[in-house]
C-alpha cells in the first residue's frame, strides 16, 4: 500500500504528539520540528505509510527512547481489568471464537498513533454490539481448526493483552508472537511481552522498532515462520498497511481510524475489520489506486 498526501500531515501530527510526550524544551521541540520539515519532502509517497510514518519518527525514537512508558503501563493496568468482564461476555456468546476477535479489534482502540485520549473501557461496553463490517472471520476458524502454528503479529501495549485472551480462544497448539524489537510511539516490544508473562520461546521480534512490518528488514525468523504457519494474524493499521499488497498472506484485524484506509478498503472510518488478504486473490487493483 502507497502512502497518499493526506498521510504527510496526519504523520507529522503524530509526531508532534510524540515530541510533547517527551516533555522537550521550546526551542528543542522547535528544532525538531524544523527537522521534519526538512525531512518529509524526501520521503517518497512510494512508501507505505507505516514506514513512511517511521522514517519521521526516527527523528525522535532512537537510542531507546520510549517517551509513552508510563501511558502503556496505564493501558495494560485497564485492560486488566475489564479482562474477566470480557471473558464473561466472550463465554456467554454463541460464538466465544468469533467474539474473542471481536474483541482484539476493538482493542485496537488503544492506538496513540492515531489519537492522544484512549479510554480503554470503551471495549467492554461495545462488545456485546460489536460486528465486523467486512467479515472473513468464518473462513479464519475454518482455517484455524485443522492448524498446528498461528502467527498472531501484535500491535499496541492493552490491546495485546486482548490478543492473547483471542489466542487462548482460538486454541491454536503453537501460537507465536511477533513484536518490535525496540519502543515506537506505543507498540509493545517483545521484552514488554515476556514481563506480561508471555512464553519466551513463543516471541519473536520483527528486528527493528518500525511501525508494522518492513519486509526488507524482517527478521528472517520470523519471516520464515510466518511463511509456514498454517494462519497468519495481523492486528492493527500499521500492520494492515504493510500487508496489504504485500508478499504475505494473513487475516487483517482492526479498527478503521482514517479515510485513506477506508477508502482502501471500501468500508467506512470506525468499521471492525477481519479481512483475508491473498497476494494471489487480492490483485492491487482491488484495493483502490494505491
Amino acid at each position: 500500500m502507497k502512502s497518499d498526501p493526506r498521510c504527510t500531515p496526519c504523520l507529522v501530527r503524530q509526531l508532534e504528539r510524540s515530541a510533547k510526550a517527551m516533555q522537550l524544551t521550546s526551542e528543542a521541540y522547535d528544532e525538531l520540528l524544523a527537522k521534519a520539515r526538512k525531512v518529509v519532502p524526501n520521503i517518497p509517497l512510494s512508501l507505505p505509510p507505516n514506514i513512511y510514518s517511521t522514517r519521521l519518527l526516527e527523528l525522535i525514537y532512537s537510542d531507546g527512547a520510549d517517551p509513552y512508558k508510563e501511558e502503556k503501563a496505564k493501558h495494560n493496568e485497564e485492560v486488566q481489568q475489564i479482562l474477566p468482564i470480557v471473558r464473561k461476555i466472550i463465554e456467554k456468546s454463541q460464538d466465544p471464537r468469533r467474539t474473542a476477535l471481536l474483541a482484539a479489534s476493538l482493542g485496537n482502540v488503544i492506538d496513540l498513533g492515531t489519537q492522544e485520549h484512549i479510554d480503554t473501557y470503551q471495549v467492554k461496553d461495545f462488545l456485546r454490539e460489536a460486528t465486523f463490517e467486512r467479515d472473513d472471520s468464518a473462513k479464519l476458524l475454518g482455517r484455524l481448526d485443522e492448524a498446528q502454528t498461528l502467527v498472531y503479529v501484535v500491535d499496541n501495549t492493552g490491546e495485546v493483552l486482548l490478543d492473547r485472551l483471542c489466542a487462548e480462544y482460538l486454541a491454536v497448539p503453537d501460537t507465536y508472537f511477533i513484536a518490535k524489537e525496540k519502543p515506537i510511539l506505543n507498540d509493545v516490544t517483545v521484552g514488554e511481552l515476556i514481563d506480561l508473562g508471555f512464553p519466551e520461546d513463543k516471541v519473536l521480534s520483527t528486528g527493528s522498532n518500525d511501525l508494522g512490518i518492513n519486509w526488507q528488514t524482517l527478521n528472517p525468523e520470523a519471516r520464515e515462520l510466518m511463511k509456514n504457519a498454517d494462519a497468519v494474524i495481523a492486528k492493527g493499521h500499521a500492520n494492515f498497511e504493510s500487508f496489504i499488497d504485500g508478499p504475505q498472506e494473513a487475516f487483517l484485524v482492526l479498527k478503521v481510524k482514517c479515510n485513506v484506509v477506508a477508502e482502501k478498503i471500501r468500508e467506512d472510518p470506525g468499521s471492525l475489520i477481519c479481512m483475508h488478504y491473498s497476494p494471489q486473490i487480492n490483485a492491487r487493483h482491488s484495493f483502490g489506486n494505491s
